[in-house]
């Protein structure tokens, strides 16, 4: 629950980035791209970046990249810290893996802290 909920969070804060924040705007451009963020389970949630769009789904059936977590307690864990030694220690012990690009993964987490900078 708590999972699902720091997803739905995030999506507003990606939302409301994509009309008022000019350099995750500039960031986001015209790249067409999905991450999904989601359990081993097949629970989270994708984003999608549509040419300055951004929006976000329960559906996990299509997407660039994921991050892929073993559960959802270790995912908010992880996800509520948002820092990289937190993501490579998840790695480490086999928690957390990409499915896809990891390029795509990096350039999702790069438009998160564009997103969440304070002005």
């Amino acid at each position: 629950m708590r999972f699902a909920s720091l997803l739905r969070a995030l999506s507003l804060v990606l939302r409301v980035a994509s009309k008022r924040n000019k350099a995750f705007q500039h960031y986001i451009g015209n790249v067409n791209i999905k991450i999904a963020i989601k359990t081993k389970d097949n629970k989270g949630r994708t984003f999608l970046f549509n040419r300055g769009r951004v929006s976000s789904s329960r559906s996990l059936k299509e997407y660039d990249a994921a991050l892929v977590f073993s559960n959802p307690v270790i995912a908010f864990k992880v996800l509520k810290e948002g820092t990289q030694e937190a993501s490579f220690y998840a790695a480490a012990t086999g928690n957390l893996y990409i499915e896809g690009m990891a390029f795509f993964i990096q350039w999702f987490n790069d438009a998160v802290t564009i997103a969440m900078q304070k002005k």
